[in-house]
């Protein structure tokens, strides 16, 4: 019986495959395209001179989401196209947006251009390259005083450094030092002229390659490099700041012990005739300004020509800038309640505006006039190198700033990249803003 049973079974499993459906194979998934579409180019590309036969290269980070690295080239050509050139380096990580050429020629051009080549292998290979030519550093001598400790030359922005020096009070003067702190150029004032140096020793090179010297409670004078004085206006209403202006007048102020009767900016045509001024009274004698007094009544420290024509203005003590019209009427006031004693307001290409702010602990902050917000800022300074006065922006994004007892250079993260210091000096009390760095420009070294 079981025999049977066995066999019906066998037969009955035999009946339903034949009868049943074979399963179907699926169809193949498509095949995606291959990608082919290269990162978007790089931007914001800048070179420079580094010196004794190299050159840096900066660039703005990649927005590919599937980058996986950079090239770099180089050639004694412009290029358009990279086709078939290999690059001198590779970059795999993204965040690392700068580069040193070295082993180049000195006083020879130098192309250099930056892709981005995502995970597939795409490259845009049409570049906009950018230009730069090494020099050997000009030398200088030693100044035991001074000491440059920190130069990472791959990062900084080379070229020397301009700034008033008056830490030895029976010596004040103008210094030009390359970045290992050598003094490859001086102008030590006149011995009827050292007085006249706070408050706000200003310097500023101007295009001719000669000087523009600011002697507080004296007046402005432009010099050559040999010393020869070739103007001047002499003010005893004068301190902190000159600009020279690109109509050949020069913008001045006056905040030393300023009273409300002064005109706290003067616009001076190259005969020493004012032919604008700008009175604070106008706008400000009225609460919570009108009895204001600390070294003067503004102690306006600074001023610069906007390129719409307006001004820009410093009234320290109201802890705010001002820009006013060419009429002096007041247009906007920035920065009230976030100012505290700021110095030396630069307006940058992005509309904003860097500057030295005097809140606890001192540091250098860009401010944004379209939110009124703070959207960077450096570290604090410590007590011993404040109060801090200067703060400018160079052209590969790294910050000079300028402390009493210390100059540094700073990346967009912080990181200190150059710094000269006094060395072996103490200033104490007064002794830190009256004999102490005031401001401080580099000047990039022009090809040949």
């Amino acid at each position: 019986m079981k025999r049977i049973y066995l066999a019906v079974l066998f037969i009955a499993i035999l009946a339903f495959s034949s009868c049943a459906q074979p399963l179907e194979t699926p169809p193949p998934l498509p095949t995606p395209p291959p990608d082919l579409t290269p990162p978007s180019a790089i931007t914001g590309l800048v070179a420079g001179n580094a010196y004794d036969k190299r050159v840096n290269l900066w660039w703005d980070k990649s927005a590919a989401e599937d980058f996986d690295h950079y090239n770099i080239y180089l050639n004694k050509a412009e290029m358009v196209d990279v086709t078939g050139m290999k690059p001198v380096q590779q970059i795999k990580e993204i965040a690392t947006c700068r580069y040193q050429a070295t082993g180049l020629e000195d006083r020879t051009k130098y192309y250099l251009a930056v892709t981005a080549v995502d995970k597939s292998g795409n490259e845009d290979i049409k570049v906009a390259s950018i230009s730069a030519t090494p020099m050997p550093m000009p030398r200088g001598t030693k100044d035991p005083d001074i000491d440059v400790d920190i130069y990472q030359s791959e990062m900084v922005w080379a070229g020397t450094t301009l700034l008033p020096d008056n830490h030895n009070s029976t010596r004040p003067r103008v210094i030009e030092v390359n970045m290992l702190g050598e003094i490859v150029w001086q102008y030590v004032l006149p011995d009827n002229l050292k007085q006249y140096t706070n408050p706000g020793f200003d310097v500023e090179l101007l295009t001719s390659n000669n000087i523009l010297l600011e002697l507080p409670g004296k007046g402005v004078y432009e010099i050559e490099r040999s010393g020869k004085v070739v103007w001047s206006y002499l003010d005893s209403k004068v301190s902190h700041d000159a600009d020279r202006l690109p109509n050949g007048n020069t913008l001045v102020v006056f905040g030393n012990k300023d009273q409300k009767s002064d005109a706290q900016v003067k616009e001076v045509n190259p005969k020493g005739e004012i032919v604008w001024a700008w009175y604070a009274k106008g706008h400000f004698d009225r609460p919570p300004y009108d009895n204001i007094y600390d070294d003067g009544w503004t102690h306006t420290n600074a001023v610069s020509r906007l390129p719409n024509g307006n001004t820009l203005i410093s009234p320290r003590n109201f802890n705010l800038l001002v820009e006013v019209d060419p009429k002096g009427e007041v247009v906007r006031t920035y920065g009230e309640g976030i100012f505290v004693e700021q110095h030396d307001p630069e307006v940058l290409p992005n509309g904003n505006i860097l500057l030295a702010n005097h809140d606890r602990p001192h540091r250098a902050v860009e401010f944004d006039p379209k939110t009124g917000k703070i959207v960077w800022q450096s570290a604090g300074f410590e007590q011993s190198a404040t109060p801090v006065r200067d703060a400018n922006r160079l052209p590969n994004g790294n910050t000079l700033i300028t402390g009493s007892t210390k100059i540094v250079e700073i990346t967009a993260e912080g990181e200190i990249v150059w710094q000269l210091a006094l060395k072996g000096i103490t200033l104490v009390g007064q002794d830190t803003a009256g004999l102490g760095f005031y401001k401080a420009e580099r000047i990039g070294i022009a090809a040949p």
